[in-house]
């Protein structure tokens, strides 16, 4: 392993001014920073007043954030030049505030934004020292008001002297993250340039007793031998894991991208690299985070990037993975409620709660990067909310993380103790929620006995809350949970649970929330419920009475006696009757369902006559009733020929089965949604699901 004695620089004390400016120069074409600090430091042993030098070093410093020093130089830099070095003072003032120090920070965004002689260059530097007094205000009341919660760093095995990033809870007792184990920190010169530069790798924390023990190197393929890897996230059920591998392109400037392991069974795939769509080759592309769509329930993977078209410097993106169609929709940006002039990054997506956790300098905060959460998916956010201190410190706060349980998880942060004014480095931080409250709720689903519309039979007398031990529950019903939105009075979509053989759902919730839960996937009348959690300050489990739901399968149910002439795709009106006294009624009792119309033929004549009339059959359904006052939004018509056949067109001895072809010769309809959740996915970048 690399250490510090790949690099003997004793020879620095023979460099003349000249020579150390030029180490210094090549180092930071090389992007290797540290070595940068360490000549340009030496160079102001001979010339402490080249502003210019002091100025670039100081900005050096600020990159790998090394507070105390960078103010100091760019109060040098000011003192000496302030109009020659513009920015000096917005970066002095932001170390300021990266320190602690609040009020004078104040004072010099505020001398800042009023100079009017920066220009149009300058607006967005001007809009950010705005969104930085306004958090230095807010500092000063959120640190009078501390969160309940504990919070520690996590020791040496985990924590050395570089970065630590990107912890990924495993379950309740293991991590993976991301570090660089090299024992101190390592300076490149012409030296040892052909020496393999140390990079980032995952690597495993275990908990043992109250400590977590760390160090232990994540095995292939998560791993590859000299590139940078890191930032991964594993989906909810563990079979796909999406990671960062970042190299130097034809440029030498370093591009991430984001790469995709598959598990099969116990063992996981090699890792494939997501294609350009997502991983623009001339940007970076890294951080991915999880969700799910809403109707198809396909992975959302939600990212950091600094290509175009965004709102600042690194912004947070999405893509959404097609499953039926094997591919990645065009990415999006989340929007400027989220995205901001400066910098979003390190997105974590609580499916369950439904929030984006992620860490800016645009928003108003208490140090540089803060931790924000923001309610919502894709580009429908709420307005973000400041997670608070001491989670968020004067310095920078990323990385956060929640585990399963939710009551406790990890952060990265480079804060420190008045001891010690080295804030170049990242360490990981364990938190738990002192004051915690879990709320679960469950519940059995029942099914009422049913005709094959699903609509309800005679319940006089019936016992609601003692079923019967001949009924039993539901296995596979799909429990849709929403949560009031408390500025629209809308429901919004949180998560989904399918029952087992049981009949019982689950759900976390949480305190002094208004919550709604649907039947979906098998279709059901009479499924909504409602629960308030209103005055719950105390942890408690909550088991609601029997739910009892008329059941309609999401399988095609043949609209039987509909028959057209021979070569037509006209309805005549038996077979409206039929549509009147069957679909029609199930439409008009259950309005929020959406229905496809499948036609079919059998497989006398040529495939693609059949398939344009049977989509001229199942078209015409649909104009009917939409003629019978029934909203277009609600249909979908779709021909599919004789592609599905239900029974043999032939006899075994090659004669027409008539019968067989009179099966084939059908109508369909079945429930593909709700209105609900076609609102819900509205600006799929893959039209409507």
């Amino acid at each position: 392993m690399p250490s510090a004695t790949l690099a003997q620089l004793d020879f620095v004390k023979d460099l003349n001014s000249r020579q150390l400016k030029k180490f210094a120069k090549n180092s930071m074409r090389k992007g290797d920073v540290h070595t940068a600090i360490f000549f340009y430091e030496n160079y102001r042993n001979h010339n402490k007043y080249n502003h210019k030098i002091n100025y670039e070093l100081a900005n050096l410093q600020r990159e790998v954030r090394n507070y105390y020093a960078a103010s100091e130089l760019y109060a040098e830099v000011l003192d000496a030049e302030p109009e020659k070095y513009p920015l000096a003072r917005f970066y002095y003032a932001q170390m300021l505030k990266s320190v602690g120090n609040y009020d004078e920070a104040i004072k010099e965004f505020d001398t800042f934004r009023k100079n009017e002689k920066w220009g149009k260059g300058m607006q967005v530097y001007t809009k950010l020292a705005r969104n930085e007094i306004s958090g230095c205000d807010s500092a000063k009341i959120l640190i009078e008001k501390p969160l309940n919660v504990s919070i520690s760093n996590l020791n040496p095995t985990v924590n050395g002297p570089h970065i630590e990033l990107s912890p990924i809870p495993v379950d309740e007792k293991t991590f993976i993250y991301a570090s660089l184990r090299v024992d101190s920190l390592v300076y490149f010169t012409a030296d040892n340039v052909d020496t393999d530069m140390p990079v980032r790798q995952f690597y495993r924390a275990r908990k043992e007793g109250m400590d977590w023990i760390g160090g232990e190197r994540v095995e292939e393929p998560y791993n590859m031998a000299g590139v940078e890897t890191g930032n991964g996230v594993f989906s909810r059920d563990g079979k796909r894991f999406y990671f960062t591998r970042c190299e130097e392109n034809w440029k030498s400037e370093v591009i991430c991208s984001i790469y995709r392991m598959l598990k099969n069974g116990r063992v996981w795939g090699s890792p494939e690299k997501l294609p350009e769509i997502v991983n623009d080759p001339n940007y970076t592309t890294t951080q991915p985070a999880l969700g799910r769509t809403v109707v198809n329930d396909w992975e959302i993977i939600y990212f950091v990037s600094d290509r175009p078209e965004g709102k600042g410097g690194l912004d947070l993106w999405y893509t959404i993975w097609n499953e039926e169609k094997q591919l990645f929709s065009k990415p999006a940006n989340l929007g400027s409620k989220i995205n901001t002039a400066g910098d979003e990054m390190t997105p974590f997506y609580n499916s369950s709660k439904r929030t984006l956790y992620f860490s800016s300098t645009g928003h108003p905060g208490i140090g540089g990067l803060d931790i924000f959460k923001s309610f919502g998916t894709r580009k429908k956010w709420d307005k973000p909310e400041n997670l608070g201190y001491p989670i968020n410190s004067s310095f920078d706060d990323l990385y956060f993380t929640v585990s399963r349980l939710e009551e406790d998880g990890f952060f990265v942060s480079n804060r420190t103790d008045s001891k010690d004014k080295n804030t170049c480095c990242d360490d990981i931080f364990y938190y738990r929620w002192d004051d915690f409250i879990r709320i679960t709720v469950t519940g059995t689903i029942f099914p009422f006995e049913q005709d094959r519309f699903g609509r309800k039979k005679d319940l006089s007398n019936f016992d609601f809350m003692n079923p019967d031990e001949s009924i039993l529950p539901m296995e596979g019903a799909k429990v849709a949970l929403y949560r009031m939105d408390e500025g629209t009075g809308e429901y919004i979509f949180l998560d989904r649970y399918t029952t087992s053989v049981d009949g019982k759902f689950y759900f976390t919730l949480e305190p002094d929330r208004e919550y709604e839960f649907k039947m979906e996937g098998l279709q059901y009348f009479d499924s909504k419920n409602y629960l308030s959690t209103d005055f719950f300050n105390f942890s408690d489990t909550i088991t609601m009475p029997p739910t009892w739901v008329n059941v309609l399968t999401d399988k095609p149910i043949v609209l039987e006696n509909i028959y057209y002439e021979f070569n037509s795709a006209n309805l005549s009106q038996k077979d409206k009757n039929v549509i009147d006294t069957t679909l029609l009624i199930l439409l008009r009792e259950a309005p929020e369902f959406i229905i496809e119309i499948g036609a079919h033929t059998d497989s006398i004549g040529d495939a693609e006559y059949n398939l344009k009339l049977s989509e001229e059959r199942a078209a015409n359904v649909v104009k009917y009733l939409i003629e019978r006052r029934i909203p277009r939004e609600r249909l979908v018509s779709k021909g599919y020929g004789a592609s599905k056949p239900v029974a043999p067109n032939f006899n075994p001895d090659g004669t027409d089965n008539v019968e067989g072809r009179n099966k084939n010769r059908r109508t369909e309809f079945r429930i593909v949604g709700t209105i609900d959740q076609l609102k819900e996915d509205e600006g799929d970048e893959f039209g409507p699901e």
